[in-house]
Formats: C-alpha cells, sequence, structure tokens
C-alpha cells in the first residue's frame, strides 16, 4: 500500500468519477485505474462498485475513507519530522465527533493551544459507529457521544461531561415555542421528526415512544442523523425530541421542557490515559468548559 495508491481512492471516493479524479490528480486514467485495481487485489475487496456509466462506493469502500486519509495524514506527520527545521515536533491529536461538537470544539482547541503550541488536531465527523472502531484501534485519542451508545466488547472509557434533559426543539416561531413546559397531548396533531431505531439512545426511545404513542405514521419522518432532523425541523416540517447539551444549541431553534422527562449522559469516550498527557489535559479542559455552563 502506498501513498499514489490512496490519494487515488480518496479522489475517486470524492468525486465518484474516475475521469474527474486523473484531472485533479494530474495523471491518466488508466494510471488511476491501476492504482485502485492494485489497491483492491492488496486489500482483497472491492472498494467500487463501477458500471459504463456511474461509480459507486461499496460498504468496504465506505469505511476505508477514514483509514485512507488517517493513513495519508501519519505518512505526511512523518515526512515532515524528517524535512521541517523546527526544533518542536509536532503533536498529534485525534478527535472524533459529530457535527453539533464543531459549535463549541474552538474553544477547546484554543485553550490546548495555548498549553501545546506545536499541537497537530484533526476532527473526524464521519458517523459515531465507525468512530468507536477507530477508538479500539488507537487511530483517534478520544470521541464525543452519548453514554449508552453500541461499543465493542474491547476496554473503552467514559467519562460523563454533562447531563442532558431530553426536551423538545421546535423553531423559534413556532407556537409551542412560548410553552413552559410539554405533554402529549400539547403536541398531538404535531408532525414528529426522529432518528430511525438503530441510530437512536435507547433512553430517547423511551421518551419518544410514550408521547407519540397516538400518532400516525402519516405523521412521522424517520431520518438516519440528527442533521437531517434538524433541518426538518428549522423547515417547519416537524418538531423533535432530543438531549438538549447547551453548547450545541442552535440558535434557529427553541428547546422547550417536556413535563416528564429523562436525562442522558453526555461526554467523551477514550481508550486509555497511559503515557498520554494531552489527552488528559484534554479531559480535564472539557470538563472545566461544561462545569462552567
Amino acid at each position: 500500500m502506498n501513498s499514489t495508491q490512496l490519494n487515488c481512492f480518496i479522489a475517486v471516493a470524492d468525486s465518484l468519477s474516475f475521469a474527474r479524479a486523473s484531472e485533479k490528480l494530474h495523471i491518466t486514467q488508466p494510471a488511476v485505474t491501476h492504482q485502485i485495481n492494485s489497491l483492491e487485489n492488496e486489500l482483497d475487496v472491492k472498494l467500487f462498485k463501477r458500471t459504463t456509466r456511474t461509480v459507486e462506493l461499496t460498504r468496504e469502500g465506505f469505511s476505508f475513507i477514514a483509514d485512507a486519509k488517517s493513513i495519508l495524514n501519519t505518512m505526511s506527520m512523518a515526512k515532515m519530522r524528517f524535512t521541517s527545521q523546527e526544533k518542536t515536533e509536532p503533536i498529534p491529536f485525534h478527535i472524533g465527533c459529530r457535527l453539533g461538537e464543531l459549535a463549541f470544539l474552538p474553544a477547546l482547541l484554543r485553550d490546548m493551544f495555548r498549553l501545546y503550541p506545536s499541537l497537530h488536531p484533526s476532527v473526524k465527523t464521519i458517523p459515531v459507529p465507525a468512530l468507536m472502531n477507530l477508538l479500539q484501534t488507537e487511530s483517534i485519542d478520544v470521541v464525543f457521544a452519548f453514554q449508552g451508545i453500541s461499543v465493542s466488547k474491547q476496554t473503552c472509557h467514559f467519562r460523563e461531561l454533562t447531563k442532558a434533559p431530553v426536551v423538545c426543539a421546535v423553531p423559534k416561531e413556532h407556537p409551542l415555542a412560548g410553552e413552559k413546559s410539554l405533554t402529549r397531548t400539547s403536541i398531538s396533531g404535531e408532525r414528529i421528526a426522529m432518528l430511525n431505531t438503530s441510530y437512536a439512545l435507547p433512553s430517547l426511545l423511551s421518551v419518544q415512544g410514550s408521547l407519540i404513542s397516538k400518532h400516525r405514521p402519516s405523521d412521522m419522518y424517520y431520518c438516519e442523523s440528527t442533521e437531517e432532523v434538524l433541518t426538518l425541523v428549522k423547515a417547519g416540517a416537524a418538531i423533535t425530541f432530543l438531549p438538549d447539551i447547551i453548547p450545541m444549541r442552535d440558535s434557529a431553534l427553541a428547546y422547550v421542557p417536556l413535563k416528564e422527562s429523562v436525562s442522558v449522559s453526555y461526554g467523551v469516550y477514550y481508550k486509555t490515559l497511559q503515557k498520554k498527557p494531552v489527552l488528559r489535559e484534554f479531559l480535564k479542559l472539557a470538563g472545566e468548559f461544561f462545569n462552567a455552563i
């Protein structure tokens, strides 16, 4: 496996076109095809489904994207260590999260840069199950997530940052936005956007189940990501229920308490703290950040 193969794979995965990938990399299309074929032979999997008209990622191809980028990043950092004239070596630090965490991560990273000026962080926003797989192999250092997600049987530690009550999120101009609390009767007739059961927390599902038991199937939108849910809510098509993490609130939405609700534990997963002073400091800063809210 070499950087040319990986760069060709990333270029084709980004554009889903061998022609556009060859233009981007400034090599011929047959050369791109050769590199992809040799990579597939080496991995003994098919990374793309190819026809005369379309190119699609296979399941194996999609799961390999994060690995390919991580390997290229490691190769780049190794090259920098030998070519850079700086006396201080860069300190890699890999964070896994959803898009919502990007709202508060800059504040944490600013504090980290003050302590470690040579810090070289990378932030991965791929689905949480894929992040947890990377965490188990220590390809990333820390993952922001809710306690209760499905994790590997291998050792994995969780540190709570906050308790997040499940609330109802509606557009700020919605009639329910001004209510002090909501019940099943309050939301009768409202359309609901929610995560598919395979993606949602069990505690969140129990709250949703009790509130929407009398809703018709036609009143429901089942989504595969929180971002898809919030898009429908902000469009005024539906309301939703979600854990209320204050630093991740969207300014376009109102967060209304539920009369009968539960709180879920939100924090960070990590593999080990042994010989990882940067991770220890990051967890400390994250804890202080949420305690100050």
